[in-house]
Protein backbone atom coordinates (compact mmCIF):
# COMPACT_ATOMS: atom_id res chain seq x y z
CA UNK A 1 0.00 0.00 0.00
CA UNK A 2 1.65 3.09 -1.72
CA UNK A 3 -0.53 5.61 0.40
CA UNK A 4 -1.38 5.72 4.07
CA UNK A 5 -3.58 9.35 3.91
CA UNK A 6 -5.71 10.37 1.28
CA UNK A 7 -6.82 14.07 1.60
CA UNK A 8 -10.19 14.11 -0.36
CA UNK A 9 -11.73 18.01 -1.59
CA UNK A 10 -15.54 17.92 -1.29
CA UNK A 11 -17.06 19.91 -3.95
CA UNK A 12 -17.22 18.35 -7.80
CA UNK A 13 -14.94 15.66 -5.99
CA UNK A 14 -17.64 13.92 -3.78
CA UNK A 15 -20.14 16.92 -3.30
CA UNK A 16 -21.98 17.73 -6.55
CA UNK A 17 -21.73 21.34 -6.02
CA UNK A 18 -22.44 21.79 -9.83
CA UNK A 19 -26.45 20.59 -9.32
CA UNK A 20 -25.64 22.41 -5.48
CA UNK A 21 -25.17 25.30 -7.48
CA UNK A 22 -28.04 25.60 -10.00
CA UNK A 23 -30.52 24.18 -7.39
CA UNK A 24 -29.48 27.29 -4.80
CA UNK A 25 -28.71 30.09 -7.84
CA UNK A 26 -32.38 28.56 -9.05
CA UNK A 27 -34.38 29.06 -5.87
CA UNK A 28 -32.84 32.67 -4.98
CA UNK A 29 -33.60 33.65 -8.24
CA UNK A 30 -37.36 32.35 -8.19
CA UNK A 31 -37.88 33.92 -4.23
CA UNK A 32 -36.85 37.65 -6.25
CA UNK A 33 -39.47 36.64 -9.09
CA UNK A 34 -36.78 36.16 -11.58
CA UNK A 35 -37.89 33.16 -13.99
CA UNK A 36 -34.00 30.98 -14.08
CA UNK A 37 -33.03 30.23 -17.76
CA UNK A 38 -29.91 27.78 -18.01
CA UNK A 39 -27.88 30.37 -19.10
CA UNK A 40 -28.50 32.43 -15.70
CA UNK A 41 -26.26 28.98 -14.54
CA UNK A 42 -23.43 29.11 -17.05
CA UNK A 43 -22.83 33.22 -16.36
CA UNK A 44 -23.02 32.81 -12.90
CA UNK A 45 -20.86 29.58 -13.01
CA UNK A 46 -18.34 31.85 -14.86
CA UNK A 47 -18.02 34.24 -12.50
CA UNK A 48 -17.71 32.22 -9.40
CA UNK A 49 -14.95 30.39 -10.64
CA UNK A 50 -13.16 33.51 -11.57
CA UNK A 51 -13.85 34.77 -8.49
CA UNK A 52 -12.52 31.45 -6.35
CA UNK A 53 -9.80 31.60 -8.22
CA UNK A 54 -9.01 34.98 -7.31
CA UNK A 55 -9.59 34.10 -3.66
CA UNK A 56 -7.62 31.47 -4.12
CA UNK A 57 -4.75 33.38 -5.31
CA UNK A 58 -5.46 36.00 -2.34
CA UNK A 59 -6.91 38.96 -4.51
CA UNK A 60 -10.40 38.33 -2.88
CA UNK A 61 -11.12 38.09 1.06
CA UNK A 62 -14.24 36.15 1.94
CA UNK A 63 -16.46 38.94 2.20
CA UNK A 64 -15.37 40.21 -1.16
CA UNK A 65 -16.11 36.87 -2.72
CA UNK A 66 -19.95 36.63 -1.34
CA UNK A 67 -20.61 40.24 -2.59
CA UNK A 68 -18.50 40.34 -5.69
CA UNK A 69 -20.12 37.07 -7.35
CA UNK A 70 -23.03 38.89 -7.46
CA UNK A 71 -22.67 42.14 -8.31
CA UNK A 72 -20.65 41.02 -11.38
CA UNK A 73 -23.49 38.08 -11.80
CA UNK A 74 -26.37 40.98 -11.80
CA UNK A 75 -24.13 43.49 -13.95
CA UNK A 76 -24.12 40.84 -16.85
CA UNK A 77 -27.66 39.75 -16.79
CA UNK A 78 -29.40 43.10 -16.47
CA UNK A 79 -30.85 43.04 -12.96
CA UNK A 80 -30.61 45.64 -9.98
CA UNK A 81 -30.66 43.74 -6.96
CA UNK A 82 -28.70 43.90 -3.43
CA UNK A 83 -26.13 41.10 -4.12
CA UNK A 84 -25.20 40.79 -0.17
CA UNK A 85 -29.02 40.44 0.51
CA UNK A 86 -28.98 37.76 -2.56
CA UNK A 87 -25.94 35.92 -1.44
CA UNK A 88 -27.06 35.58 2.33
CA UNK A 89 -30.44 33.35 0.35
CA UNK A 90 -27.73 31.52 -1.65
CA UNK A 91 -25.85 30.25 0.98
CA UNK A 92 -28.72 28.93 2.94
CA UNK A 93 -30.31 27.24 -0.53
CA UNK A 94 -26.71 26.29 -1.06
CA UNK A 95 -26.37 24.93 2.41
CA UNK A 96 -29.04 22.37 2.40
CA UNK A 97 -27.70 20.47 -0.70
CA UNK A 98 -27.01 16.70 -0.39
CA UNK A 99 -26.20 15.70 -4.13
CA UNK A 100 -22.88 13.54 -4.11
CA UNK A 101 -21.00 12.72 -7.39
CA UNK A 102 -21.38 9.41 -8.88
CA UNK A 103 -19.95 6.68 -6.46
CA UNK A 104 -18.54 8.62 -3.73
CA UNK A 105 -20.34 6.45 -1.12
CA UNK A 106 -19.20 3.38 -2.52
CA UNK A 107 -15.85 4.43 -2.67
CA UNK A 108 -15.57 5.88 1.30
CA UNK A 109 -17.31 2.96 2.09
CA UNK A 110 -14.28 0.60 0.68
CA UNK A 111 -11.72 2.76 1.21
CA UNK A 112 -12.38 3.81 5.27
CA UNK A 113 -11.51 0.31 6.46
CA UNK A 114 -7.79 0.66 4.51
CA UNK A 115 -6.80 4.08 4.62
CA UNK A 116 -6.74 7.79 6.59
CA UNK A 117 -9.25 9.99 5.08
CA UNK A 118 -9.26 13.52 5.70
CA UNK A 119 -11.55 16.27 3.83
CA UNK A 120 -9.89 19.34 3.14
CA UNK A 121 -12.14 21.46 0.96
CA UNK A 122 -11.93 25.63 0.22
CA UNK A 123 -15.14 26.67 0.99
CA UNK A 124 -17.72 28.73 3.73
CA UNK A 125 -17.91 26.98 6.89
CA UNK A 126 -21.34 27.33 7.41
CA UNK A 127 -21.94 26.12 3.56
CA UNK A 128 -19.82 23.23 3.88
CA UNK A 129 -20.81 21.77 7.79
CA UNK A 130 -24.10 21.52 6.49
CA UNK A 131 -23.57 19.99 3.61
CA UNK A 132 -21.48 17.65 5.29
CA UNK A 133 -23.98 17.11 8.08
CA UNK A 134 -26.84 16.44 6.30
CA UNK A 135 -25.31 13.95 3.35
CA UNK A 136 -23.51 11.80 6.22
CA UNK A 137 -20.54 12.51 4.34
CA UNK A 138 -18.76 14.17 7.69
CA UNK A 139 -18.77 11.02 9.31
CA UNK A 140 -16.33 8.55 6.69
CA UNK A 141 -13.23 11.73 8.17
CA UNK A 142 -11.30 11.54 11.07
CA UNK A 143 -10.15 15.20 10.02
CA UNK A 144 -11.65 18.23 8.02
CA UNK A 145 -9.81 21.28 7.10
CA UNK A 146 -12.35 24.62 5.65
CA UNK A 147 -10.33 27.32 4.16
CA UNK A 148 -12.94 29.77 5.55
CA UNK A 149 -12.58 27.91 9.22
CA UNK A 150 -8.27 27.95 9.05
CA UNK A 151 -8.29 31.53 7.48
CA UNK A 152 -5.93 30.61 4.36
CA UNK A 153 -7.13 28.41 1.40
CA UNK A 154 -5.89 26.04 -1.34
CA UNK A 155 -3.71 26.17 -3.13
CA UNK A 156 -1.55 28.08 -0.19
CA UNK A 157 1.18 26.13 1.19
CA UNK A 158 0.30 27.47 4.85
CA UNK A 159 -3.00 25.76 4.10
CA UNK A 160 -1.55 22.21 3.84
CA UNK A 161 1.06 22.96 6.60
CA UNK A 162 -1.97 23.53 8.82
CA UNK A 163 -3.25 20.04 7.39
CA UNK A 164 -0.51 18.33 8.32
CA UNK A 165 -0.05 19.88 11.65
CA UNK A 166 -4.16 18.23 12.49
CA UNK A 167 -3.01 14.94 11.11
CA UNK A 168 0.28 14.96 13.57
CA UNK A 169 2.65 15.36 10.76
CA UNK A 170 2.58 12.10 8.27
CA UNK A 171 4.76 10.96 5.62
CA UNK A 172 4.76 13.59 2.52
CA UNK A 173 5.69 10.59 0.38
CA UNK A 174 2.37 8.46 1.81
CA UNK A 175 0.07 10.93 1.22
CA UNK A 176 -2.50 11.41 -1.47
CA UNK A 177 -4.54 14.62 -2.62
CA UNK A 178 -7.78 13.50 -4.87
CA UNK A 179 -9.49 16.95 -6.14
CA UNK A 180 -10.82 18.83 -9.50
CA UNK A 181 -9.25 21.98 -9.12
CA UNK A 182 -6.02 22.33 -11.11
CA UNK A 183 -5.05 25.09 -9.32
CA UNK A 184 -6.52 24.64 -5.71
CA UNK A 185 -5.53 20.68 -5.51
CA UNK A 186 -3.10 18.83 -7.58
CA UNK A 187 -0.68 22.69 -7.52
CA UNK A 188 -1.39 23.30 -3.71
CA UNK A 189 -0.51 19.45 -3.08
CA UNK A 190 2.48 19.01 -6.03
CA UNK A 191 3.95 22.70 -4.35
CA UNK A 192 3.67 21.31 -0.34
CA UNK A 193 5.29 17.99 -1.93
CA UNK A 194 2.50 15.59 -1.90
CA UNK A 195 1.30 13.45 -4.72
CA UNK A 196 -1.95 14.43 -5.88
CA UNK A 197 -4.82 13.23 -8.40
CA UNK A 198 -6.23 15.26 -10.44
CA UNK A 199 -10.38 14.00 -10.49
CA UNK A 200 -10.78 15.26 -14.35
CA UNK A 201 -14.22 14.55 -13.97
CA UNK A 202 -15.47 16.75 -17.36
CA UNK A 203 -12.33 15.87 -19.30
CA UNK A 204 -11.29 19.62 -19.97
CA UNK A 205 -8.27 20.90 -20.74
CA UNK A 206 -5.38 21.39 -18.57
CA UNK A 207 -4.77 25.23 -17.78
CA UNK A 208 -2.26 25.04 -15.64
CA UNK A 209 1.22 23.85 -16.63
CA UNK A 210 0.72 21.37 -13.81
CA UNK A 211 1.44 17.78 -14.26
CA UNK A 212 -1.02 15.51 -11.68
CA UNK A 213 0.53 12.29 -10.44
CA UNK A 214 -2.44 10.71 -11.51
CA UNK A 215 -5.05 11.89 -13.74
CA UNK A 216 -8.28 10.31 -13.65
CA UNK A 217 -12.03 10.82 -15.11
CA UNK A 218 -14.37 8.48 -12.68
CA UNK A 219 -14.16 7.82 -9.29
CA UNK A 220 -13.41 4.43 -9.45
CA UNK A 221 -10.34 4.82 -11.67
CA UNK A 222 -8.61 4.97 -8.21
CA UNK A 223 -9.10 1.58 -7.09
CA UNK A 224 -6.38 1.43 -10.85
CA UNK A 225 -3.86 2.47 -8.40
CA UNK A 226 -4.90 2.62 -4.84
Amino acid sequence: MKYDWLLFDADNTLLDFNQAQRHALKESLTEIGVIFRPEHDQIYDRINRSCWRAYEDGKLTKAMLRYRRFQLFFMEIGLKEDPASFSETYLVHLSQSTAMVEGALDLLNRLRHTYQLALVTNGIKEVQRSRLALSGLGDYFSYIAISDEIGVAKPDTAFFYHVFEGLSHPSKERTLIIGDNLNADIRGGLDFGIDACWFNYDRRERYLEVAPTYEITHLTDLYSFL
